[in-house]
């Protein structure tokens, strides 16, 4: 939906001239020239400004969100459908850029394409899922822009967050994640893998008026998903045909036939993951978690260390999605409505110990950062692994295991290494700002690691 420009300020002032330099540029493109100029950004170059001097672009950008969500059939968005490749490709584009444009503006409460966001969570595409779980990750996490919906749109998207999020069933039946994302072969899993099985039930046509509705079950049965139709969506559209389901069923049915339709083939199993651990993060961060017990299991704490613990280059994005998922879950630390998991991170991280795994993982990563000579650190990875330090650094717990672990060597160790790019400055001040944390716990390291001299000569 539009943005309401009548709510908006009478007198606002203009735009900082690169911003609006952009925005103006954004507004006279056509579709083609619109993904030539939104692909190529990956990091904001853009000052921080009010979103809504970003009217005009949300404004269009909305339109072309509304065209992909338009159904065809009973399912099938306009986006699935194959003849609209250049069109998913554009809102792959919009969601990637709005999100960075929401993570570097203020006044987010003005975003108004929510009812899209929630309309693409039930995209074939699990690209698109993706991207609309990075948008909402961001609102999660820099704002109450979530818990702040109108009721019915905040049912609508925690019920779909909590369908994502759920487990697949856990180390018990041979899904834990760090399987999951190692194990290629998909026939090395239980065959149900790539079946849909679905139950539900419908009001029996023997109730009697006045007595209790009784309850006839049914279940619906498909196997080899993937081997049904062109993409989920269009096996979704057989389903419906055959079988009547109310829209919470709906969309619960489709989450499971999505997974399954995806589960052979790797990377798409992979983005899958993705999807359930972003889906998680938000929902911890948008104070829902209390409504989606079964998605915090017992274990999966344990799952998430295991995935970092695999030996494979190619899941970087999968590694930085489960640091991302722990660091959420450290926040759980502040409510009540849930059992406290710090202990159980600094636990299953080993983050007391020298020889841990967690300050291990830290000294390769500083390693690699401050020795041109060594094969470069994942840049998202190292960035989630300072942040998780950070958040880990912030509760007296958290402080004490990095302080008994001896971290403060390797922190002061990047304030030391002197590299201008932006990308490492970035690095030092997040160091910076874990070494606060944690010398007001102990000063002895920071002293006999030389840190005064150390700030002394940065700043210099």
């Amino acid at each position: 939906m539009k943005i309401d420009r009548s709510k908006l300020k009478k007198y606002l002032p203009e735009p900082p001239a690169d911003c609006k330099l952009f925005i103006d540029k954004l507004k006279s493109c056509d579709r083609k020239e619109l993904h030539d100029l939104l692909k190529p950004i990956t990091i904001w170059h853009i000052g921080k400004c009010e979103l809504y001097h970003w009217i005009d672009a949300l404004d269009l950008f909305d339109a072309i969100l509304e065209e992909a969500c338009i159904k065809s059939g009973t399912w099938m968005l306009n986006c699935d459908k194959p003849e609209n490749a250049e069109l998913k490709i554009l809102v792959l584009d919009i969601l990637h850029f709005t999100a960075l444009l929401i993570e570097h503006s203020y006044s987010r409460h003005l975003y108004n394409s929510i009812e899209y966001l929630i309309m693409l969570l039930q995209s074939s595409d699990v690209h698109i899922v993706l991207g609309v779980l990075s948008l909402l990750y961001v609102f999660s996490k820099r704002s109450n822009f979530i818990t702040r919906l109108q009721l019915d749109k905040k049912q609508a998207l925690i019920g779909r967050l909590i369908f994502l999020a759920e487990t697949w069933g856990g180390r018990e039946n041979g899904f834990d994640l760090a399987r999951c994302c190692s194990v290629r072969n998909p026939a090395d899993f239980p065959e149900h893998a790539t079946n849909l099985h679905f139950a539900y039930t419908v009001p029996s046509e023997s109730s009697t008026i006045n007595g209790p509705t009784m309850q006839t079950p049914k279940q619906i049965e498909i196997p080899n998903v993937h081997l049904a139709g062109p993409n989920a969506a269009a096996v979704m559209e057989i389903v419906l045909a055959q079988h009547t389901l109310p829209e919470d069923k709906q969309i619960k049915l489709f989450t499971h036939l999505r997974l399954a339709y995806a589960f052979p083939s790797f990377d798409q199993r992979l983005l899958c993951i993705q999807a359930r651990l972003q889906a998680l993060s938000i929902l911890v961060y948008s104070a829902a978690i209390q409504e989606a017990n079964n998605v915090l299991y017992d274990g999966l704490i344990e799952e998430l260390v295991e995935v970092l613990n695999v030996r494979d280059s190619t899941l970087t994005d999968i590694k930085a999605s489960a640091l991302k998922t722990l660091t959420s879950i450290i926040h759980l630390e502040r409510t009540t409505k849930h059992p406290p998991r710090l202990q159980e991170i600094i636990e299953a991280t080993q983050a007391n110990s020298y020889h841990g795994f967690l300050p291990a993982l830290v000294r390769q990563c500083i390693d690699k950062l401050t020795d041109d000579s060594n094969e470069r650190f994942p840049q998202s990875l190292s960035t989630a692994l300072f942040s998780f330090l950070y958040h880990l650094a912030s509760y007296e717990t958290g402080g004490d295991a990095l302080v008994n672990c001896g971290i403060m060597q390797s922190l002061i160790k990047v304030v030391n290494y002197y590299d201008e790019s932006q990308d490492f400055i970035m690095f030092v001040t997040r160091a910076v700002r874990v070494i606060d944390l944690i010398t007001t716990l102990d000063m002895t390291s920071f002293q006999t690691n030389n840190g005064l001299q150390a700030f002394i000569n940065r700043l210099e």
